[in-house]
């Protein structure tokens, strides 16, 4: 649940400033300024959530290594969202250099977002089997599978997992 908020406003934020810059808006700078700064405490609170679950949660091995993937790079992106808040609050308005990093800061919020629903949706991860998927459990587990092996070095056989 909580992990929304830095998702939505973060994306809020770097939309506003990129707005304010390129069509001379100045109302949407002090949008992008809280946006970013919001969204940054969210992701204390989802950071704060999402390892308590992982903790409580019975996961299989696969989804387990995922959920250690997710919480790595999530402390990754915790700490550039609390740079880039700070950052922004210290800038009337935002630079060029701060916008290039705030759209990396995106790119990775939304491939964060992705491998989480990956967890929640392909995996099963927090949730009660349901049985009621649209797609075989294999081509579900696939995407985050081949991602998961990628960062990892190739190293891992995807079938070892299944149960």
């Amino acid at each position: 649940m909580f992990v929304h908020y830095p998702i939505a406003l973060g994306a809020t934020s770097v939309l506003a400033d990129t707005a304010a810059l390129v069509a001379r808006l100045p109302s949407l700078l002090v949008l992008g300024q809280w946006s970013m700064a919001i969204a940054a405490a969210g992701a204390v609170i989802a950071a704060i959530a999402g390892y308590w679950d992982m903790k409580r949660d019975d996961l299989a091995d696969e989804t387990h290594e995922l959920v250690h993937l997710h919480l790595k790079s999530g402390l990754v992106l915790l700490t550039a969202l609390l740079v880039a808040a700070v950052w922004r609050w210290s800038l009337a308005e935002p630079t060029l250099f701060y916008l290039v990093f705030a759209w990396i800061l995106l790119a990775g919020i939304a491939l964060q977002a992705w491998m989480g629903g990956e967890i929640v949706y392909a995996h099963g991860g927090g949730v009660a089997a349901a049985g009621q998927g649209t797609a075989p459990e294999e081509e579900a587990k696939r995407p985050s599978r081949e991602l998961y092996s990628l960062l990892s070095g190739g190293t891992k056989d995807s079938k070892q997992h299944d149960r």
